[in-house]
């Protein structure tokens, strides 16, 4: 995971494997724009860790923008986006 601003991280999917990193880092919500949903390790911290999945592939044609409005009401604080 990469801090870009603080309380606000990048990383990829394998960002939300370790579910301790998330917790370590203070991340309250995670963000996922991927083709498949993650799967969230079960474990102590991961069952109030506040999560948002945005389906969409890797392509030039992918309308992200008809999901800013769902994203915007994310989780303010420490998020991660995978």
């Amino acid at each position: 995971m990469l801090e870009v601003q603080p309380g606000l991280y990048f990383g990829g999917a394998a960002a939300v494997a370790e579910p301790d990193h998330l917790r370590e880092a203070g991340i309250t919500a995670v963000l996922t724009v991927d083709s498949e949903e993650p799967s969230f390790k079960a474990g102590p911290g991961v069952e109030d860790l506040w999560r948002l999945f945005v389906p969409a592939l890797d392509k030039p044609e992918t309308d992200l923008l008809s999901h800013l409005d769902r994203v915007l009401l994310c989780h303010p604080g420490y998020s991660v986006v995978a």
